[in-house]
């Protein structure tokens, strides 16, 4: 296996209990909200692709007719597996798998989804390309994800702290980025939303595994209160306590072919 996907599977299966229990990124409204955002169609067939423990696949599962979640990290589909046993949801399955070679067949779902899994990939368009693959003629493609500043100064500062909190980032694509590979593939826009959300840096720091006395969470910190006279970095970061409270620019994409 690429060395690449070693780190992937080593950072999220050391960092699974902070990462869906204890730290979790999103409130259940904004879950909700991406799932509206997704129109699920009680027909659907669904893959959520890099599905990590299944938080956006189970709260899909109850509006569409099945739903398949993949990930490269095993102890993320226990997690998502136990999830689906506790809220007994009977229309969904977890596999493992790589996002660059699905195993399904071509046009075999009605919605193929992405949630914040495109900042940790090496090849992001020849994934979406995969993704495109075994969508429907007719179906969708949703995308989620932190999006990265467009001035190539704060974009490169931006990037080295996020992978120095995360040694498995690869970088958070810009949203010109991510409009090339739509206009590339031949894919129309449906629904696009950007938001601002902000976040305690310490709960972002536990979702990956570090908090004091850890010499990256420290290293970090002092990187993000750096930049916080011009936002150089582009995290909005505020004093807050002990704490700090930062921003991450999230785009959500639905798409469709040309």
């Amino acid at each position: 296996m690429p060395r690449h996907k070693v780190v992937i599977q080593r950072q999220f299966t050391r960092t699974v209990d902070a990462f869906s229990r204890t730290a979790v990124r999103d409130t259940p409204e904004i879950a909700a909200e991406r799932v509206a955002f997704a129109r699920p169609q009680p027909d659907d067939l669904v893959l959520d692709v890099g599905c990590g423990p299944g938080v956006f696949a189970l709260a899909l599962a109850p509006h569409v007719r099945y739903v398949r979640g993949i990930d490269l990290t095993q102890a993320m589909l226990v997690r998502a597996r136990e999830f689906q046993q506790e809220q007994q949801i009977p229309n969904a399955c977890f596999i493992q798998g790589e996002a660059e070679r699905l195993p399904y067949s071509d046009g075999a779902f009605d919605l193929v989804s992405s949630q914040f899994a495109f900042h940790h990939l090496l090849r992001p368009e020849a994934v979406l390309q995969e993704m495109l693959r075994v969508t429907k003629p007719n179906g969708r493609l949703m995308i989620v994800d932190t999006l990265g500043p467009e001035s190539d100064e704060k974009w490169e500062l931006h990037n080295r702290i996020e992978h120095l909190r995360d040694p498995s980032h690869v970088a958070s694509l810009r949203l010109t980025t991510f409009l090339s590979f739509f206009d590339h593939l031949k894919l129309e826009i449906i629904r696009q939303t950007l938001k601002r959300r902000q976040r305690s840096f310490n709960q972002w720091m536990q979702r990956a595994g570090l908090e004091p006395p850890a010499a990256r969470y420290f290293e970090t910190r002092r990187m993000i209160e750096e930049t916080i006279p011009d936002d150089q970095a582009n995290f909005g970061a505020q004093p807050l306590g002990d704490d700090l409270l930062i921003a991450h620019v999230e785009g959500m994409f639905l798409l469709r072919r040309r």
